[in-house]
């Protein structure tokens, strides 16, 4: 596993731990809408979250093609990777 991706990882756990404190520990399958029951303004304060603590920005269009938590963690390190 790249530096990258637990860094990522780190990020979308840390956010999620912030925003979902009851959840515990969570499938890396879980649906961001279905399993883990967000709207789309929770969805958005988890990306904000994210975007903070690893100084990256995310565009709007990415969201609409992420459905779980790896979808996420998939287009966060690739992201990051451009950033680099």
């Amino acid at each position: 596993m790249s530096d990258v991706r637990r860094e990522v990882e780190a990020a979308v756990a840390a956010a999620l731990a912030e925003a979902l404190p009851e959840l515990g520990p969570l499938d890396p399958d879980a649906a961001l809408t279905g399993d883990l029951g967000l709207d789309s303004v929770q969805i958005m304060n988890l990306v904000m979250e994210i975007e903070d603590n690893l100084d990256l920005s995310v565009p709007v269009d990415i969201l609409a093609e992420v459905r779980t938590l790896n979808q996420l963690t998939a287009q966060l390190v690739h992201l990051k990777e451009k950033q680099a």
